[in-house]
């Protein structure tokens, strides 16, 4: 008896002792969980954990001082809230695919941040296991790449714009002046024939053709200067009006050569401050733009109210109108394309791109109003 109740006592001994060495590990395995959560609350990754239900359940420091929100509010499903609503679809996708699959992920989308701005995210999910290997969810480390985005676009951007610029100077600036110089040629010859019937037709052809080619090059340079950061605003008052009937002027000519009426409904003066050759440059390409889509026989007309603190501008015309698809890519440098013009008139696409450059740089809009078969009305507006 006395033995039995001395192996019994040992026995006891043996099992505190095991019990003291789990409880010191499991100190130590706390304190290493709350160590690398201390590690994870100041790590400069946005960090997130997901339990067995796909449920978030811990966001560090970081990822909460970015989106301003609390713990409670991002818990569970709180967190998608804040995703893109484009990108809201594919981040779950990517996310309960991965998950149920027990696969590492990778993923972007944007999240809005503490100012309400969306920021584009990089999401590296990870599955993670207990010391007995028993799966417990989903760890993630996310990365704030709007930076590296932006840079992205800024260079689809930058070859968008060499390829226009190669496309200007191999294409459309060779078609004028092979005119100008076939036709100086011909001009000659006719002149060494004593044959001057047709003189006048082919030096308007020159003409035509040089002023093409002029146009194309102001575009050119005026685009290179603004994107080179060159071209300054210098701001002035002056009065628009008599500046519209200055580039009606200057088209008449051309108008006239494809029967097209140039019409003006114009008040007697409106002073704007702006910066007077960059909207020179604007409603000479608007003009231009109006003669080239209209067919022989049609209008253009032109327009300007004051309307509360601003002058708007309209530049209508009676010619092939647009889809709504072609005016969504008006204004894009890497989707803009050149279109031929009612009598096969060539362009670069540059112009309208380079008016709504410079109607931003003077604090105005600029939007299109369009009917395929019936016309197109380009407005812009400036303050006064």
């Amino acid at each position: 008896m006395d033995f039995e109740i001395s192996q019994l006592k040992g026995r006891i001994a043996e099992l505190e002792a095991e019990n003291s060495i789990l409880k010191q590990q499991q100190i130590e395995i706390t304190k290493a969980k709350e160590l690398y959560l201390k590690i994870f609350e100041e790590f400069p990754a946005l960090i997130w954990r997901s339990r067995l239900d796909k449920l978030c359940d811990y966001f560090n420091k970081t990822w909460l001082d970015f989106t301003g929100r609390s713990m409670e509010q991002e818990f569970g499903n709180g967190w998608a809230e804040g995703v893109h609503p484009d990108d809201f679809d594919s981040c779950l996708q990517t996310y309960v695919t991965s998950f149920d699959k027990r696969e590492a992920f990778l993923m972007e989308y944007r999240m809005k941040n503490k100012l309400g701005d969306y920021c584009w995210i990089r999401d590296f999910g990870r599955p993670f296991y207990d010391l007995d290997n028993s799966f417990l969810g989903y760890i993630g480390s996310c990365y704030d790449i709007t930076e590296i985005k932006d840079n992205e676009h800024k260079l689809t951007e930058l070859n968008a714009t060499k390829d226009m610029f190669f496309s200007i100077i191999a294409h459309d600036l060779k078609s004028p002046f092979n005119s100008v110089i076939g036709f100086s040629e011909h001009l000659l010859e006719l002149i060494e024939k004593k044959e001057y019937e047709n003189i006048e037709v082919y030096a308007n052809i020159i003409l035509h053709s040089s002023k093409r080619a002029m146009d194309l090059l102001t575009n050119l340079f005026e685009w290179s200067q603004s994107q080179s950061g060159r071209m300054d605003l210098n701001p002035e008052f002056f009065q628009i009006v008599p500046l519209i009937e200055e580039q009606i002027t200057l088209y008449k000519y051309i108008a006239e050569q494809k029967s097209i009426d140039i019409i003006n409904i114009l008040p007697p003066d409106i002073g704007i401050n702006a910066d007077k050759a960059m909207i020179k440059s604007l409603l000479r390409n608007l003009i231009s733009n109006a003669i080239k889509f209209t067919p022989s026989g049609g209008k253009v007309s032109i327009s300007a109210v004051e309307k509360q603190n601003e002058v708007i501008v309209s530049v209508s015309d009676t010619g092939v109108g647009m889809s709504k698809t072609r005016i969504d890519k008006l204004f894009s440098i890497d989707e803009s394309y050149s279109t031929p013009g009612t009598q096969n008139e060539k362009g670069t696409g540059l112009g309208l791109i380079l008016c709504q450059e410079f109607i931003k740089k003077n604090n105005g809009k600029i939007w299109i109003e369009s009917e395929v078969g019936k016309g197109t009305t380009f407005h812009f507006s400036l303050p006064l």
